[in-house]
This record gives structure tokens, C-alpha cells and sequence, in this order.
């Protein structure tokens, strides 16, 4: 083997492994087959050059000089296969061959023609030893060279004449196909010229199956890789990395000859050790504005094939990301961004909702689109699993299974050239499918990763904008709710301004709804003592009865305010509910004045049958006394009875006048506990005969009221009769004292100008009978009574008196249990003690 035999055999390996692999990617592919085709021309092109530098019998590298035109033939015609499957990707063979039916004729008779004498005549052995045999030519290698030139020349024509038509996948497939020959043709040219300079003529030969590889390698990339690359950008990176090879060698050549010569003619040196530290260093520092410069060239010599501007895409997308919009114009302003940026006049989002990916991006609704994707379709659980770009002109490149099959129906399906996740915190949120770019150019992974950033921004973007659509509809929704209330809502912050004045406020309190900034001092006096007194001391003001006055009319309200604190626990204001209980106020009136009316009937029911059982008496003694006017017995007997009877009558009527107008109440300060220690001591005899036990509890710590002293004792007297006469003998009765905060009961009784919001409740409980459910309600009413005797006025006289000092009586009973009265006065503080009463 000589030395020219090598690179021979190099590539002879190469391209068999080349044609083999892209076969083997896709085997079904007929693209590939037909580069296998293109690979077997070429490695009989490489063997009969193998064999025929390597034998010394002249015949034999005859024939592998035949077989290598033969076979240089078949080389062009697996070409044009080539071409016709890239754009015909779905013929059969029987279809390509029906349409290269004039490339087989003139390859057959081109082979046919090789064999002859014509072509070539024989082979002989230069002078030189270790040189290659040479060819000796007949006058038919001139019509071999224009059949063959001509050919090629219809070749690079149809491809041209594809490359226009075409676009996507093909198109740049057919760039490859191009460019594997203008390539080679062009490095053979500029390389011939510089290498005749440095290499000796006799191996120039060496370089020939070098360039048949790169030729093989470039048609290869652009057939068997998945994500291929832009044939513009191929060439512009091609171009700028050799412009910058040819540079930084020409400068490391000048710095190094500059550097010999000045060493040889200053030190006599012959040393160029320094020479090459010196280049260098001048290339090393040299690199950077180098590359820079190359690649602003390569762009020049490209106009308009640049592709993509990242960084200007990125800026506009930064911008939109900043300006926190509603969700559809944000989409609307990223799929803008998108399609300008690629080239595409369609760009689809789709949205996840419940598991369903619907289309939220043009909203069409045109028929024929597809509207949505489920979370198991075959195209969202790929980008949900890989999280990088699906090409459809990938999908069509790569080998077929099931799932790729069904992806590209559904993106063929949406009109869509490429599909992009959108993903948020490694969870798929959206999918984008953009459209077929108005270029004809491909998505190339400069394309691929400029969407998957611009997608990865547009998940942060539209989490932005969902929040800032939940925080829009929020305060929609709160505007709405506050408007539509019944009741009113005033809110003011910790400097008394008002942030919160909603319809009904605005009504209760009597303001205009003119604009301006409100505070806590335009409120009506009655509300703003609330909110000013919850705001200063921040104590919750609960259920305070206030009477707004006006011109035309006064209203009532009931006003509760608290205070609301930020995280750290710092006063941010206080919040106000007014709730108008004027026709409340009514109601409750005519309620009374219906009781009222009642009560007359029960009052003059009572009456008739209270009073006619004496009157039957009086009656009956009148009718026999003109008949038995002497006997004295019945003079005397009758006498006493009619007295007795007149004096009944009398006392109904004086309790009757104490219920209908009892007598006004002195008011006076007093102690409570006082007062039931004084009852306690007038029925303690009474206790001790019906065996009752008495019990204290008086926990109160201030019990000073303002009332009536007598008729305080009077109310404490009638709960404790009554209490001995539910326990017949024997039992325990309770009298317990508390102050009470805070309730509604408590806020009720209290005028609404208070600042201290207590009452004092005595409750008196036994162990008695009892009352019944039905019956609780009536005990107040006059005439009503459980006992066998009695009138039933006490605790109607008690409930009054109780009332008139602005107290309220609530009662708990259960039968065979006992009851409990729960008493309910204003509590008063004294700046003076309180003189026994």
C-alpha cells in the first residue's frame, strides 16, 4: 500500500459508515434509502480508486478507472433520487424511477460507454516512484465530461427549481442538497489554489477523498438529523468560522516570519521558539474582535436570512412582562411578539382549565379548528413529559412510532408547524403551536430556543395576569357585595380617613355622594363617637343603638366597630357596620301598642271575672235582705262578708292602678347588694319555715345603679315569694350578681351616649316546679298565674317597674328543674360614695 492509498481508504470507511448509520435511523424513510443508494455509488467511486492506486497491473487499474467513471454516473443519478424523494416524500420507488426514466437511459449508456476504448484507453505508470498510476484518455472522455457536465447541470437547475418551490423541511433539505456540491466545488477551488503553493503536485491527490466525505457528511446532516439546522444559518456559521480561520492563520503567519527576520538580522538567531510564543499571544488577543468582525460579515453577505433577533425579541417580551395586563390582551401582545419575531402570521395558546387545554388564543371558535386538547392526547403528555419544542418538519424527519404518528395528525390537524410547552414550576400550564413561517424557513434550534424562552417568560406572564385578573374581579366582586348590602359599611384607616363608604352608609348617614376625601369628622356625631372611640382605644363597639337626627326625619341604627391590624400587629384602621332599624323601631311600636291592646282585653277579662265574684256576693245579700232583714244572724254574718268583699274590690283596684300607672320611680344612686340583703332579711323567717336554703353569690365588683330604692326592694320581694311558692317545701334559693361586657342584651339597655358599656345582672334561681315552655312567654302578662291563688299582676307590676328603670328581664325555665330571672340594669359609676339606701 502506498501512501496515496490511505486518505483513500479512510474515506472508503467512513463513507460506508456514514451511508449505513443515516440508513439505519430511519430505514423506512426513503430518503434514507435513497442516500444508501447515493453511499454504495460512492464507496465503488472510493474502492475502484482504493484498488486501482494500490495495483501494480496495469489492466486491473484500467478497469477500476472505468469503474470509477461508472460509478461517478451512479453517483449523480442517486443524487436525483435523492432530490425526488426529498420532495416527494411519500412516492414509492416505482414513482421515482417512472420520473427518472431519461436519467436511467443516460446512466445506462454512460456505464456502457465507460467500458469502451473510446473513454479510455489504458492506464500507465509515471516516472516518479511511489506515484499513482495515470490515465490515458481517448477523445470520448470530452463527450463523457459535457454528458456529465450537462447532467449536473440539469441537476443543480431542478434543485434550484425545488428549492423556490418548496419550503419547511424540504426546502432546507434541499439547501443540503445544494450545498454538498457548491461546497465541495468551491473548497476544491480555493484549496487547489493555496495548496499548490505548500504542497508538492503529486499529493494534491491525497485531498480528493476528503472532499468526497465533507460531501457525503453535508448531504447526511441535512437528511438524517432531527433538529436540523437553516441552511442560511449553516452558511453563515460555515462562513464566519472560516473568514475567521483564514485570518488568524494569515496573522500567525505575519507575526511569525516578522518575528524570524527581525530575530535572524538583530541576534543571528535561527531559533523560532520566540517566533511562535510571539504569533500566539497576537492571535489569542486577536480572537475576540476577530470572531466579531467575522460574524458581522457573514451576516452582510446573508441579508435578510439572519433569522430570529433574540435579544430584541427577549426586550419586547420583558416589556410585556412587565406591564401586568389582563390575560387576552396579554396574549394577544405575546403571540404579536412571537409571529413577528418568526415570521408566522398564526400563533395558537391554548390554556390548561380542569385537565382541558382549550384555546385561549385567537378566540375563533371558526369551524374546522381545533378548539382544545385533553391532558392524555398523545402531543400534551410529550410536552408535558420532555419539556423542549416538538417541529412537525422534525417529526416527519425522525422515525415513526405511534405517538409521533398521532402528533403530527394533531398538529397538521391545528395548521400548526412546531408545539411548545408553557411551562410553570416544571408543571405544563399551556401549550403554544405557531404556524408555517411566512419564509419557508424551518424552525432551527435557534428558533426552538428562542420560543421555549419566550414560552418559559409567558408562563411567569400569565401567572401575573391570572393574579392580577383575580385581584380585578376580587375588587369587583367586593365593590358589588359592599353596593348591593343591606347593611352599611364604613372603613377608615388609622388617620380617620375613610376608605370604605358604601351605598346604604351613605344613606343611613344622610351624606351626599359628592366626590372628594372623606374622614371620620364628616359622620354624623353618633357614628363618629364609634368609630373615633374604636379607633383610639381599639375596644370593639358592639350593637350600639343610635338615633341620627335630621330635618326631615330621625333614624335609628344599630352601629358595631372593630379594628383591623396588619401581620405585625400595627393598627391599619377600623371597620364600621350600621344596620338602619327604623322601620324595626316601628314594628317594634305597633308590637307594643298590640300588646298593649291585649293586655286592655286580658286586663278587662280579668277584671270582670276578679271583681263579679264579689259583686255575686253583695248581690246575694241585697236580694235577701228585705226578706230576712230580722234575723240577725244573717245581718251579721252577711255584714262582715260584704265588707270583706268590698275591701277585695278595692285592693284589685289599687294594684290594677299600680299596673296601669305605677308611681314614677325616685331615682337615686344605690347600692344592689344593699337592697337584697335588706329582702333576704324580710323573708328569712319564712325561708326557715318552708326549710329553704338561701345561697349568695354576689361577685360583682361594682353594684351601683341609679333607682328607686322602694320599688327595687318591691321587685327582689316578688321573685323571692314567688320563688317560696314554686318550691312548696324544702329546696334552695340563689341570688348571684355579675357585671356584664359586651353583649348585645348589655348594649341594648345602654343610651347610646355612654362610654362604659356594662350592666349589672341579678340572677335569682330556685329549685322549684317550673314553667313550662308555652308558658314562659306569658308570665309577664297581667292575670296570668301557675299558683292556686294570686291575681297574676306581681310580676307584671315587676316587669314595669324594671322597665322604667331601663333594665330588661330575661327568663330561663325548666319543668321539675327550677327557673332562674336574670335581672338586667345600667351599671352608673360614681365620682362620690354611695350613701346607704
Amino acid at each position: 500500500m502506498n501512501s496515496q492509498a490511505v486518505p483513500i481508504l479512510g474515506a472508503l470507511v467512513i463513507q460506508a459508515a456514514v451511508g449505513f448509520a443515516v440508513f439505519a435511523t430511519n430505514r423506512h424513510r426513503k430518503a434514507a434509502q435513497s442516500f444508501l443508494v447515493l453511499s454504495i455509488a460512492m464507496i465503488c467511486w472510493l474502492a475502484s480508486l482504493y484498488f486501482g492506486s494500490t495495483s501494480r497491473d496495469l489492466a486491473f487499474v484500467a478497469t477500476n478507472m472505468r469503474v470509477a467513471f461508472a460509478a461517478a454516473v451512479l453517483i449523480l443519478l442517486a443524487l436525483n433520487f435523492l432530490r425526488l424523494f426529498t420532495v416527494m416524500p411519500d412516492a414509492t420507488w416505482r414513482d421515482v424511477l417512472r420520473h427518472s426514466r431519461g436519467w436511467i437511459i443516460l446512466a445506462l449508456a454512460l456505464i456502457i460507454f465507460c467500458q469502451s476504448n473510446l473513454l479510455l484507453k489504458g492506464a500507465r505508470f509515471p516516472d516518479q516512484p511511489g506515484a499513482a498510476p495515470q490515465p490515458i484518455y481517448g477523445w470520448g472522455v470530452y463527450l463523457y465530461g459535457c454528458c456529465f457536465g450537462s447532467a449536473l447541470v440539469v441537476l443543480l437547475v431542478a434543485s434550484l427549481r425545488d428549492l423556490r418551490n418548496s419550503s419547511g423541511r424540504i426546502r432546507s433539505e434541499l439547501g443540503y442538497l445544494l450545498l454538498g456540491p457548491i461546497f465541495i466545488l468551491v473548497l476544491t477551488l480555493g484549496a487547489y489554489q493555496i495548496l499548490r503553493f505548500l504542497v508538492p503536485p503529486s499529493q494534491l491527490f491525497w485531498f480528493a477523498p476528503l472532499r468526497a466525505v465533507l460531501f457525503t457528511l453535508i448531504i447526511a446532516y441535512g437528511i438524517s438529523t432531527r433538529k436540523i439546522m437553516d441552511v442560511g444559518l449553516f452558511l453563515r456559521r460555515a462562513i464566519s468560522y472560516g473568514v475567521l480561520t483564514a485570518y488568524l492563520l494569515a496573522l500567525y503567519g505575519a507575526v511569525w516570519w516578522l518575528v524570524v527576520q527581525v530575530t535572524a538580522s538583530l541576534f543571528y538567531s535561527t531559533d523560532h521558539t520566540f517566533a511562535h510564543i510571539a504569533a500566539a499571544l497576537v492571535v489569542t488577543f486577536a480572537m475576540a474582535p476577530a470572531r466579531g468582525f467575522s460574524q458581522r460579515l457573514a451576516d452582510r453577505l446573508f441579508v435578510g436570512g439572519r433569522g430570529i433577533d433574540f435579544r430584541a425579541t427577549v426586550s419586547k417580551a420583558a416589556a410585556i412582562l412587565e406591564s401586568v395586563t389582563t390575560l387576552p390582551d396579554l396574549l394577544r401582545r405575546f403571540a404579536t411578539t412571537i409571529g413577528e419575531a418568526v415570521g408566522t402570521d398564526s400563533v395558537n395558546i391554548y390554556l390548561e382549565r380542569r385537565k382541558v387545554f382549550r384555546k385561549s388564543y385567537p378566540v375563533s371558535g371558526l369551524p374546522g379548528t381545533v378548539d382544545q386538547f385533553k391532558e392524555e392526547e398523545p402531543l400534551v403528555q410529550w410536552l408535558a413529559t420532555h419539556h423542549e419544542p416538538l417541529i412537525l418538519e422534525e417529526l416527519h424527519r425522525a422515525r415513526g412510532t405511534g405517538t409521533t404518528f398521532a402528533i403530527r395528525r394533531q398538529l397538521e390537524a391545528a395548521g400548526a408547524a412546531a408545539a411548545v410547552g408553557i411551562l410553570s414550576r416544571e408543571h405544563l400550564v399551556g401549550v403554544m403551536l405557531p404556524g408555517p413561517r411566512l419564509s419557508g424557513r424551518i424552525y432551527g434550534s435557534t428558533e426552538q430556543s428562542a420560543l421555549q424562552v419566550l414560552c418559559g417568560q409567558l408562563a411567569v406572564a400569565i401567572e401575573n395576569a391570572e393574579l392580577f385578573t383575580e385581584v380585578q374581579n376580587a375588587r369587583i366582586y367586593n365593590e358589588i357585595l359592599l353596593q348591593n348590602l343591606t347593611t352599611g359599611v364604613v372603613a377608615a384607616d388609622a388617620d380617620g380617613r375613610i376608605t370604605v363608604f358604601n351605598q346604604e352608609a351613605v344613606q343611613i348617614a344622610g351624606l351626599n355622594t359628592n366626590g372628594g376625601e372623606r374622614t371620620v369628622d364628616d359622620l354624623p356625631a353618633p357614628l363618629r363617637d364609634i368609630i373615633r372611640t374604636t379607633l383610639t382605644s381599639g375596644e370593639r363597639q358592639e350593637d350600639r343603638e343610635v338615633e341620627l337626627r335630621a330635618a326631615a326625619a330621625s333614624t335609628f341604627a344599630r352601629a358595631s366597630s372593630a379594628t383591623f391590624r396588619g401581620q405585625g400587629g400595627e393598627l391599619l384602621g377600623a371597620l364600621m357596620v350600621v344596620t338602619d332599624i327604623t322601620a324595626l323601631k316601628r314594628l317594634e311600636l305597633q308590637i307594643r301598642r298590640s300588646d298593649r291592646l291585649a293586655s286592655l282585653g286580658t286586663l278587662s277579662a280579668g277584671m270582670a271575672h276578679e271583681i263579679k265574684n264579689p259583686l255575686v256576693s253583695i248581690k246575694t245579700f241585697a236580694q235577701l235582705l228585705p226578706e230576712r232583714y230580722h234575723e240577725s244572724d244573717f245581718r251579721d254574718t252577711f255584714s262582715s262578708l260584704i265588707v270583706h268583699e268590698i275591701d277585695r274590690i278595692d285592693s284589685l283596684v289599687n294594684q290594677l292602678l299600680r299596673f296601669a300607672r305605677p308611681a314614677k320611680p325616685l331615682l337615686r344612686p344605690m347600692h344592689v347588694h344593699e337592697v337584697l340583703e335588706k329582702t333576704f332579711q324580710l323573708v328569712q323567717h319564712r325561708l326557715n319555715q318552708k326549710e329553704i336554703k338561701f345561697n349568695r353569690t354576689l361577685e360583682a365588683s361594682l353594684d351601683t345603679i341609679r333607682a328607686d330604692s322602694d320599688q327595687m326592694e318591691q321587685v327582689f320581694l316578688n321573685f323571692f315569694l314567688n320563688a317560696m311558692d314554686a318550691m312548696k317545701r324544702g329546696g334552695e334559693l340563689t341570688v348571684e350578681t355579675e357585671i356584664r361586657t359586651g353583649d348585645s342584651l348589655v348594649t341594648h339597655l345602654l343610651p347610646a351616649d355612654e362610654k362604659r358599656h356594662e350592666a349589672l345582672c341579678i340572677s335569682i334561681r330556685d329549685t322549684g316546679e317550673g314553667i313550662k315552655e308555652e308558658d314562659i312567654a306569658r308570665v309577664f302578662d297581667p292575670f296570668f298565674t301557675t299558683k292556686d291563688f294570686g291575681t297574676g299582676l306581681g310580676l307584671s307590676v315587676v316587669h314595669g317597674i324594671i322597665e322604667e328603670h331601663g333594665g330588661q328581664i330575661e327568663v330561663e325555665s325548666e319543668v321539675a328543674k327550677g327557673t332562674v330571672f336574670h335581672i338586667f340594669l345600667p351599671l352608673v359609676h360614681f365620682d362620690q360614695e354611695v350613701v346607704a339606701a
